[in-house]
């Protein structure tokens, strides 16, 4: 409940954000045009993803995401940004300590995902009406909104096996998703038309199948692919003999009562 409540809040923190830019922006572009007030980014960075199978929520090594962007000065203090990001989110079970539920579970998921989202930024540094004056330093609030295309994929008998499809939970569920970036950055000046950008952001969404687990287990015909997918706990020595059993039709699979998150340092 709580969760839920906060995304709601930051919708509509968000639009009005962007409400007031949006009023801001005609007197400001009338007055600047021709002012470097439109920049362009790339960047790339680290994915962490925050779900039922990432048992310490660690993140992942590696450049996992490529972003480009583009941002508008509207007002003195605010920008939006729209943002495009192609991004790779995974997690196994294998990975949880010996003895652990989720180590018998012994799930896993890959998922090659594209986010496009608008977001407000809020500045701590007034803009100075001159690109060549901005701050050295540009610290900034990012509030938005967003949509998520995702794929959960495995591997079973070293053959990729898109998990939508399956329906491992006897659940069917869309491509794509709502989220809500929040993030915290600062813009560092390198040269007199260049800047480095510095931005930790999280992701609310509005799934908890970002990783194809969910809810409870369900009944399958014995050694159907969907049975092979849905209960895997006897791929491995049994390690918890508590979970093995209770690892059934009708038991917890994963934990509803929160959504998937993701996190990008770029």
């Amino acid at each position: 409940m709580f969760q839920k409540s906060v995304k709601y809040l930051l919708v509509v923190v968000a639009v009005q954000l962007l409400i007031i830019a949006k009023t801001d922006a005609q007197t400001f572009f009338k007055n600047h045009y021709k002012d470097r007030f439109f920049t362009v980014a790339l960047g790339t960075g680290h994915n962490g993803y925050f779900g039922e199978l990432n048992y310490n929520n660690n993140i992942r090594r590696g450049f996992r995401n490529l972003t480009v962007s583009g941002e508008a000065r509207l007002y003195d203090r605010v920008s939006a940004r729209m943002e495009f990001t192609y991004f790779t989110v995974s997690g196994e079970d294998r990975f949880a300590p010996d003895s652990t539920f989720e180590r018998q579970r012994n799930l896993s998921f890959q998922s090659r995902n594209f986010e496009l989202n608008l977001q407000a930024l809020i500045y701590l540094n007034g803009y100075p009406q001159d690109f060549r004056k901005r701050a050295t330093w540009d610290p900034f609030l990012a509030l938005g909104v967003g949509v998520m295309r995702y794929n959960p994929s495995t591997l079973l008998d070293e053959e990729r096996v898109f998990l939508r499809d399956i329906q491992t939970e006897g659940v069917q569920y869309g491509n794509y998703a709502l989220v809500l970036p929040v993030g915290l950055g600062v813009k560092a000046r390198i040269t007199k038309f260049l800047n480095v950008i510095f931005e930790a952001g999280y992701r609310f969404t509005f799934t908890d199948y970002l990783d194809d687990v969910s809810a409870d287990y369900v009944q399958f015909d014995d050694n159907t692919i969907e049975q092979r997918l849905s209960n895997r706990k006897s791929e491995v020595p049994i390690v918890n003999t508590e979970a093995f059993d209770a690892l059934i039709p009708g038991q917890p699979r994963g934990d509803s009562s929160n959504n998937d998150a993701y996190l990008m340092l770029n």
